[in-house]
């Protein structure tokens, strides 16, 4: 009985340490590898009647290549990231012109985006995260778009 006690203990430290190998091993990997580079350009406004650049969900006035709603205006800021050897994703503020209101938001291309406000009604500027798929995309190759908001 005691020597299945011993093992259990000796195959559990031998676990621990293979772990640890695996551990330190992976970090050696990321500390090889390059960096995550990430670009975002300063905001540009298309406000009503010119047309949407996106649709945006919530609103059906709202699509791609039809004329803004009276009242609306969306903001856009482009996102390129090139993934290095750990993931790393694009927090930032979509801010709505004086006045405005967020209403909707979304993304365009490999980027996607998700609101990281715990509330949005009634706010000028939301804290969004922009994102990418690091299945789909490789060290080295970019993930680039555009990440909207839609203020009223």
């Amino acid at each position: 009985m005691s020597s299945s006690v011993v093992s259990r203990r000796v195959a559990g430290a031998a676990l621990i340490a293979i772990a640890m190998l695996a551990a330190a091993g992976g970090a050696a990997v990321a500390a090889d590898s390059p960096d995550t580079t990430i670009a975002v350009s300063p905001r540009v406004l298309v406000s009503a009647p010119d047309r949407s650049p996106a649709d945006f969900p919530g609103v059906p006035a709202a699509r791609a290549g039809q004329p803004l709603p009276k009242g609306y205006v969306a903001v856009a800021r482009d996102v390129r990231i090139v993934r290095g050897g750990e993931a790393a994703y694009a927090a930032l503020r979509m801010s709505c012109p004086k006045g405005k209101t967020w209403r909707t938001g979304n993304a365009s291309g490999t980027i996607g985006v998700t609101v990281l406000d715990r509330t949005i009604s009634h706010k000028s500027s939301v804290l969004v995260m922009a994102t990418f798929d690091a299945r789909q995309t490789a060290v080295g190759e970019t993930a680039s778009g555009t990440v909207f908001a839609l203020c009223r």
